[in-house]
């Protein structure tokens, strides 16, 4: 993406967010940080995501509505100037809101077949996700999308929990199955993958020896 962001910086119409000094934050259409809304990603560097899916989660639902949430009160983030780094993003990024990915609401194999043709397309375009909402099962359907360009990736995982279990309920694919089975599938370098801020109580000791046994630190 470096690479990229400097062979374009000469680019002089680069996508960035709203100028709230000119246009109150309570009007338009609710985008990440104001951010326009496109989905040709031409002359773009990174794209907000939103993946509103919250089936595989086991207790409380709720973050299908996330992005939506995300982008309303993500107004007030617009400014582009980080004075603690002194330096203004958009003037080496360009950045969008591309919208959701499509999902199927109660059907788990389906939406993330979904998830990953829709993620895979900015992956193809060479264009970085960040993608917003979901429960944490959304992981593996963007690692499944992030394989089919880029191969195997490290990860680096901030949670209470490890997300390594084999099964849920007896089923496969849950909130805290994904990195098991990002791992089995190949798409991780497991070597490289780092866990950090584990804390949460877990079910059994070996919820814990099951994320070193694959190989994550």
């Amino acid at each position: 993406m470096l690479r990229k962001i400097k062979e374009r910086r000469d680019i002089t119409m680069k996508y960035q967010p709203i100028d709230s000094k000119e246009s109150p934050r309570f009007s338009g259409i609710k985008t990440f940080i104001r951010l326009p809304f496109v989905t040709d990603m031409k002359d773009v560097d990174f794209a907000v995501v939103g993946i509103p899916y919250d089936t595989c989660a086991s207790f409380r639902t709720g973050t299908r509505f996330g992005p939506a949430a995300i982008r309303d009160i993500s107004s007030l983030c617009g400014k582009p100037y980080n004075p603690a780094y002194d330096i203004d993003v958009f003037k080496y990024c360009s950045g969008v809101d591309c919208g959701d990915v499509k999902t199927v609401p109660g059907y788990v194999e389906e939406s993330f077949d979904a998830i990953t043709d829709g993620m895979s397309t900015l992956f193809e375009k060479g264009v970085v996700p960040i993608a917003m909402g979901g429960d944490h099962s959304m992981t593996l359907p963007e690692l499944r999308a992030c394989f089919k360009t880029h191969g195997k990736v490290a990860l680096l995982h901030f949670d209470s929990h490890y997300d390594t279990l084999k099964s849920y309920f007896g089923k496969p694919y849950n909130h805290g199955t994904p990195f098991y089975y990002a791992a089995i599938e190949g798409l991780l370098d497991n070597q490289k993958s780092v866990q950090i801020g584990i804390r949460g109580e877990l079910y059994d000791k070996s919820d814990m020896e099951g994320s070193l046994e694959l190989g994550f630190r």
